[in-house]
């Protein structure tokens, strides 16, 4: 089975019309930025269901991109109930609520979850600012845990800092957006989330921002951080009582936001369990109209020199068994 661990589908309201290209998603350049616009054919869900029998997909995590507040959280998390109990086979649903938003986001997950069936939550990199490792997000952790479901972690649009990296040629976008996913997933290591949450299960999108071909650096760097006259490091004590591999184990990555991105698969095994990944497509903004490429890079992890059961975990067994299929 195949599971597509990142699919997005938009509510009709943020979408742009029809456009002549016939892509679903549209890069373009203006005022000095990449911008993107999504066509309305991605709020169909048939559109959806098209582009994964021509991929080759059987499943896919729903997930809800580009909204704020908590009004059109709400709106998603009844189409994206409406849309699982209408193809139940195909697709299985996250909730989106604001991390942040205290008890009527607390209150909204406890409806998406207990009334309406979803089986996750999404969320972004930052919440109204907070990066994940703040303790105000400490109730929503506690509430999560309670319900016992996978938090999907997805990159934030543009987060404060994109302009820190001068550069021509969209670079801000292209290296600036991975980092944002890096320094989530360590700051999840290294500040204290999984430690006093030990059973939450986090899914990073896009490979964690490439966070494996950085590994051996952070190792370099907190074993300075074990020498005397480096509490500086850890901005006082230490939030975590393990090495911080152990909590980096404990996490989830998917294998989305490289369109056919086997190199960087290769680059995660290098320290990422197959047993922790998940392929994934970031449709639309991947693949939008060429599914023969997700065959492609489908056959190319086939290739991979691993055994056929880290393949097929990989594959889609993984995500199974995360979310009970």
């Amino acid at each position: 089975m195949i599971i597509d661990a990142e699919h997005h589908l938009f509510l009709h309201e943020l979408t742009k019309g029809r456009f002549e290209s016939g892509k679903i998603c549209e890069r373009y350049w203006e005022g000095g930025r990449i911008r993107i616009r999504i066509s309305e054919e991605a709020a169909k869900v048939e559109r959806c269901i098209r582009f994964m029998d021509d991929a080759g997909i059987d499943k896919a995590l729903l997930t809800i991109n580009q909204v704020r507040t908590l009004d059109q959280m709400k709106r998603w998390n009844d189409l994206c109930a409406q849309t699982v109990a209408k193809y139940p086979d195909r697709f299985i649903g996250l909730a989106s609520v604001p991390a942040s938003g205290g008890p009527a986001a607390l209150e909204e997950l406890d409806r998406a979850i207990r009334g309406l069936g979803l089986r996750g939550v999404h969320i972004w990199t930052r919440a109204d600012g907070a990066f994940l490792d703040s303790r105000e997000l400490w109730p929503f952790y506690e509430r999560v845990a309670t319900l016992d479901v996978p938090i999907d972690v997805h990159i934030l649009g543009e987060a404060p800092g994109f302009d820190a990296l001068q550069a021509p040629y969209g670079l801000y976008y292209v290296v600036m957006r991975e980092f944002e996913m890096v320094n989530t997933v360590l700051r999840v290591c290294l500040g204290g989330v999984l430690e006093d949450f030990p059973d939450l299960k986090f899914i990073m999108n896009h490979f964690g921002g490439g966070v494996s071909s950085i590994i051996e650096r952070l190792d370099a760097y907190t074993s300075y951080a074990r020498q005397p006259g480096w509490p500086g490091f850890y901005e006082g004590k230490p939030l975590i009582t393990k090495p911080w591999r152990t909590y980096f184990d404990k996490l989830y990555f998917n294998m989305a936001g490289r369109e056919v991105g086997l190199e960087s698969l290769r680059c995660a095994l290098t320290n990422i369990s197959p047993q922790r990944l998940l392929f994934g497509t970031d449709w639309p903004f991947n693949f939008d109209y060429e599914p023969g490429e997700v065959k492609r890079y489908v056959k190319g992890i086939r290739a991979l020199d691993l055994p056929a059961a880290d393949i097929e975990a990989m594959l889609g067994g993984n995500a199974a068994r995360l979310f009970r299929i």
